[in-house]
């Protein structure tokens, strides 16, 4: 198939940090955290989603200024999703927040933790300032790993509802990713695969993908900030692969 290695290739700056594995995810699968906890990390993530608007509308409005009309169809996919219909992503993280006693009023002076806070500065400035096309890569693998029968989403909304006891109201926004973002994530591929036409593309491409995964990645650590109140970062599942140049040192001589 068309553009089979380079799908390859970006799958393997997915599976050095595989959402799955992540503590917050990992976490409520093996029932470390508290319910407690758990309330305060979907905190930070109501804080991220919140600003869904402000790039998904980025990137539609550079879509329509590049003429991606192909591209534009797929943004829009994902627009309707989260703005149309009777609730928005948003109301629907924020049932799990009042299951918890917070309203909104209160998640909205809640302050980011530095995981989030860089995750929304990360996804909000590229959508800006790329193409459409980097948009969409920035999203195509963080989604494809999220929903699924074996995504991220999916491990954990049998624990939230079952062992911790939330209502499949609260937990919601889980079930909903697990159906709708495999989808998604598959269909970005797939405008991943045609428009990598030649190397220049290729690497913006590879570019993005690497930012996107790196921008949920530091979202995630930020629920676990919040829970932890330490500041740490996850390591990931594998080793950092850089583009770096060679040193040159010269030899030192002996005095």
């Amino acid at each position: 198939m068309f553009n089979d290695e380079f799908i390859k290739e970006l799958w393997t700056y997915a599976d050095e940090v595989r959402m799955v594995e992540h503590p917050w995810f990992k976490g409520i699968a093996e029932h470390r955290w508290t319910r407690e906890e758990i309330i305060l990390g979907e905190v930070q993530h109501y804080l991220r989603v919140r600003t869904n608007p402000i790039y998904f509308g980025y990137i539609a409005i550079n879509a329509v200024a590049d003429k991606s009309y192909q591209v534009m169809d797929t943004v829009l996919e994902n627009f309707m999703e989260e703005l149309s219909g009777p609730r928005s992503h948003v109301d629907i993280v924020l049932q799990f927040l009042e299951e918890g006693g917070i309203a909104r009023e209160e998640a909205d002076q809640a302050e980011a933790a530095p995981g989030t806070m860089a995750a929304i500065e990360m996804i909000a400035h590229h959508c800006q300032h790329r193409s459409a096309l980097e948009g969409v890569a920035m999203l195509a693998f963080v989604e494809s790993m999220h929903g699924g029968l074996d995504g991220a989403a999916a491990s954990v909304y049998p624990h939230l509802i079952g062992h911790y006891g939330f209502s499949e109201r609260a937990a919601e926004t889980y079930k909903i990713h697990a159906e709708q973002d495999v989808g998604h994530g598959g269909h970005q591929i797939e405008i991943l695969r045609e428009f990598a036409t030649d190397d220049a593309a290729k690497d913006r491409i590879r570019n993005a993908v690497k930012l996107g995964l790196t921008a949920y990645t530091l979202e995630w650590d930020g629920h676990v900030q919040a829970m932890t109140g330490r500041r740490e970062f996850w390591q990931g599942t594998g080793p950092l692969h850089l583009r770096q140049p060679q040193v040159r040192l010269r030899a030192t001589q002996s005095r």
